[in-house]
């Protein structure tokens, strides 16, 4: 039966995915910003070379690896319920002081200090979220129902980057400022409309990694693999546009905007076109389409080219993002799918990170030469690719054998 043969009215009408699509809404609106312009802050304000703004991420992503094992393990153990209100308290938290920490021009050590601590949150929040979502659908529902949560986070991206290029241009304080309002509102949304959805695991005291099931691991890899090139979004994309082509913080706000545009209207349409193929072609056809339009900045400057080109980078995303959540979602436990998605997590971010510190290396070593900066990145898409098809379908067929 085809994925998207279900009324997308029939989940939305679920009160927990409410919570969780409208959590995703305010955390994107609120939040989006925060990722894109530190890069700016940090090269533009504070006088950084672009590639530490790279070596950032790289370190957000790394401390990040053991919270989400960690955190996978906490919401199959203490509850979906109990972690989504826990987390937007401590990120409000986190938020508010980073805020006046950049009002009052506190050391730039301590400011990074502060930002690198609200990935490792945040992705426990991803995961309950992920949790919640496979906990009240069925599995023909999954990549639907995970589309329905990428709509919802762009139409706060649809708003929230433009917002920020605005409040970044007047002072960089309001971005985080904004940011710590929207955890209030998401804490309020888990509060009122979540109760615990999952089959919860009794606790042994022991975190677990499901190293066993080979099967996962392969595919975690593979997803791993495709962020690699997709993670050339955020920090690479925005040095880019701001440094190679002196784009104005307002200007690069719109053009986020038109992604999460982008993704509201395509991204059923796109859902549907793609269902006959399985989730490895998916994934191969979304890395190389993110590729192709990555390489074709190289060639436009008119902001109305980037703006279009933008789209298409936005297909290729409208393709993968969907697809992975669902894969990871079909191969776990009831039980254990805060573990579950929290290995993946742990897997793939031995390998993504390396996305923007490549990214930002090649905007520092070839900032006259844009061909020279993307076209590693469409190589490597078209290498995934290729390693995608090949191993994803060998594995089904070993699976089928079985």
């Amino acid at each position: 039966m085809p994925e998207t043969s279900f009324t997308y009215r029939s989940i939305l009408i679920r009160k927990q995915m409410q919570a969780v699509s409208g959590a995703q809404f305010i955390r994107v609106l609120a939040r989006s910003q925060i990722w894109i312009f530190i890069p700016v802050y940090l090269t533009e304000l504070r006088g950084l070379p672009v590639y530490v703004s790279g070596v950032l991420f790289l370190l957000t992503a790394i401390i990040a690896l053991p919270f989400s094992v960690y955190g996978g393990n906490l919401v199959d153990t203490l509850g979906r319920r109990k972690i989504s209100l826990a987390i937007p308290i401590f990120l409000f938290a986190l938020m508010m002081i980073t805020a006046f920490s950049i009002l009052y021009r506190a050391n730039v050590v301590v400011i990074m200090a502060e930002f690198l601590a609200i990935e490792p949150i945040s992705v426990i929040q991803w995961i309950a979220d992920n949790a919640i979502v496979s906990d009240v659908t069925s599995i023909g529902e999954r990549t639907g129902s995970f589309g329905i949560l990428r709509i919802a986070g762009n139409l706060g991206f649809s708003a929230g980057p433009a917002i920020g290029g605005f409040l970044a241009d007047y002072s960089y304080f309001y971005i985080f400022i904004f940011g710590a309002g929207g955890a209030i509102v998401e804490f309020l949304l888990y509060y009122f409309l979540v109760n615990e959805t999952g089959k919860l695991r009794t606790s042994t005291g022991r975190f677990n990694v499901p190293f066993s099931d080979r099967y996962f691991i392969i595919v975690a890899a593979l997803i791993g693999v495709t962020y690699f090139v997709s993670g050339q979004w955020g920090t690479t994309l925005t040095l880019f546009l701001s440094v190679i082509y002196m784009v104005p913080n307002s200007m690069i706000g719109i053009l986020y905007s038109i992604n999460g545009i982008t993704v509201i209207a395509l991204q059923m349409p796109i859902i549907r076109a793609i269902e006959r193929f399985n989730g490895f072609n998916q994934l191969a056809l979304g890395t190389i389409v993110y590729g192709i339009g990555f390489f074709i900045l190289a060639f436009i400057h008119n902001i109305i080219l980037l703006g279009l080109d933008i789209v298409l980078i936005t297909i290729g995303e409208n393709i993968l993002a969907p697809v992975t959540n669902s894969i990871i979602s079909k191969i776990a436990p009831e039980d254990r799918r805060g573990e579950y998605f929290g290995s993946a997590q742990l897997i793939s971010g031995f390998i993504s990170p390396l996305a923007p510190v490549m990214g930002t290396l090649l905007i520092y070593r070839n900032p006259h030469d844009p061909v020279m900066i993307w076209s590693p990145v469409l190589t490597i898409a078209i290498f995934a690719s290729i390693s995608i098809v090949i191993i994803g379908n060998r594995l089904m067929r070993s699976v089928a054998k079985r």
